[in-house]
C-alpha cells in the first residue's frame, strides 16, 4: 500500500509541469471611470487608478478563461450648497470571470476581445456637516463586461498589453477601464 501511495504521488509530481501547461498569471494597472446620472438630473464623472490581478488558461491559441480581482478605485464628490457641506465616497472592486478571444496577427502582436461577467462591490460612504451620523451603504450586483485590447510578446512567455474594458450599466452608474498590464505564462 505505502508502495502505491508512493508511485502515485511521483507520478502527479511528474506529471505537474503538464498541467502547468497553459496556465499564466496577469496583472494591470491604468485609469478607471465612474460615470453617474440620477434621475433627479444630479450627475457626477471621475477618474481614478485601477489594478488587476488575476490568472488565466490558454484552452488553444484563440481562447483563454481569465479570473481576476480589480480595484476600479475610489471616486469622491465634495459640495456645499450655501448651508451643508457634504463630502461623498464610492468605492469599487470586482471579482470577474471572462473568456478572451485571440487573433494573432503575426507571431508576436496579438488583438483581443473579452467577456464575461463581474461580481462588483461597492461602497458609498457619505458625511456631511448637518450633525447627523454618517452614512455607509454597500451594494454588490453581478453585470456583464467586454473589454477590447492588443498584446505584444516579448518572449513566449512573457507579454505586455493594453486594454479598454466597460461594464454594463449598474442603475445609473456606468463603470469603464483603460489599462496597460503583463502576463506571463508557465
Amino acid at each position: 500500500m505505502k508502495k502505491q501511495i508512493l508511485l502515485a504521488s511521483l507520478l502527479s509530481a511528474l506529471s505537474f509541469p503538464a498541467m502547468a501547461d497553459g496556465f499564466y498569471i496577469l496583472g494591470d494597472i491604468g485609469q478607471s471611470n465612474a460615470d453617474y446620472e440620477a434621475l433627479d438630473g444630479y450627475s457626477l464623472e471621475k477618474d481614478d487608478t485601477t489594478y488587476s490581478i488575476g490568472a488565466g488558461f490558454d484552452l488553444n491559441q484563440f481562447a483563454s478563461i481569465e479570473v481576476t480581482y480589480r480595484d476600479l478605485g475610489s471616486f469622491n464628490d465634495r459640495g456645499n450648497d450655501g448651508f451643508d457641506s457634504w463630502s461623498d465616497t464610492l468605492s469599487v472592486t470586482a471579482l470577474q470571470a471572462s473568456i478572451v478571444g485571440r487573433l494573432p496577427v503575426n507571431d508576436v502582436f496579438n488583438v483581443y476581445g473579452r467577456l464575461g461577467f463581474a461580481n462588483i462591490d461597492a461602497e458609498l460612504d457619505i458625511s456631511d456637516n448637518t450633525g447627523l451620523p454618517d452614512e455607509q451603504e454597500s451594494d454588490s450586483k453581478t453585470r456583464g463586461l467586454f473589454g477590447i485590447g492588443a498584446s505584444y510578446n516579448l518572449t513566449p512567455e512573457f507579454a505586455l498589453n493594453a486594454e479598454y474594458s466597460q461594464y454594463a450599466k449598474w442603475d445609473d452608474l456606468k463603470l469603464s477601464a483603460l489599462t496597460v498590464g503583463a502576463t506571463y505564462h508557465f
